[in-house]
């Protein structure tokens, strides 16, 4: 049976998805289970893959005939909204990009901008004069490195969670309050977030059915 690993940078963007997962066990440093027939593999890899060679490790271990690395990003490009699904076209593998060609599963795809730290309204706007990206996150260039490396086809495939002119509450970095709007602001972002990882969940779960509709890659 072919297996898919679905890696998230973090447990909580992934949980509701986590959540779908018939027969759940844990696996090292992640969990196995299934998504209707479908053995998936999933994996926390930190912020900005914090440790590479424990993602090779994975790969190697798990040998999955695709990747999926998704979460969250930030929008780059105005018009997107928080809750649309966006497909990273410069960190997919060619083959799976045509065979996603056609799926109603994405709100936009391009390309992502894949940064160091977390970015507010005024560098989000300063990458979106620096090219034509959509969104903005951490993980993808890292994973598509390894995948690359490893020769395990990639979807990098990842949700909203702040628009173009957002930032995330800086609470959640790990900055003091500063005055009652910080906190009113994390809350309605700390909400948000909850529908979103629903919404995530969902999503993601359409993208497996379409791929899984052929073949996968081996």
């Amino acid at each position: 049976m072919s297996r898919i690993l679905v890696t998230f940078a973090l447990r909580a963007e992934g949980a509701s998805f986590e959540g779908r997962l018939t027969g759940r066990v844990s696996n090292g440093g992640g969990i196995v289970g299934s998504l209707d027939s479908q053995e998936i593999a999933v994996s926390w890899l930190g912020i900005g893959v914090r440790n590479r060679r424990q993602f090779e490790d994975i790969l190697t271990e798990l040998a999955p005939d695709l990747v999926i690395n998704s979460g969250f990003a930030g929008a780059v490009r105005t018009l997107l909204e928080p809750g649309d699904f966006v497909l990273a076209e410069n960190f997919s593998s060619p083959d799976l990009l045509k065979r996603l060609g056609t799926t109603g599963v994405f709100e936009a795809k391009g390309k992502f901008a894949c940064v160091d730290a977390v970015a507010d309204s005024a560098a989000k706007m300063r990458i979106n004069s620096q090219g034509n990206f959509l969104a903005l996150e951490m993980e993808s260039a890292h994973v598509a490195a390894i995948c690359e490396k490893l020769s395990v086809p990639l979807v990098s495939a990842k949700m909203i969670s702040d628009r173009y002119d957002e930032a995330v509450p800086g609470i959640f970095l790990g900055r003091p309050v500063r005055r009652t709007k910080d906190i009113s602001d994390a809350i309605a972002f700390a909400s948000r977030m909850i529908v979103l990882r629903l919404r995530l969940a969902g999503r993601l779960a359409e993208l497996i059915r379409a791929l899984t509709r052929e073949r996968l890659p081996t």
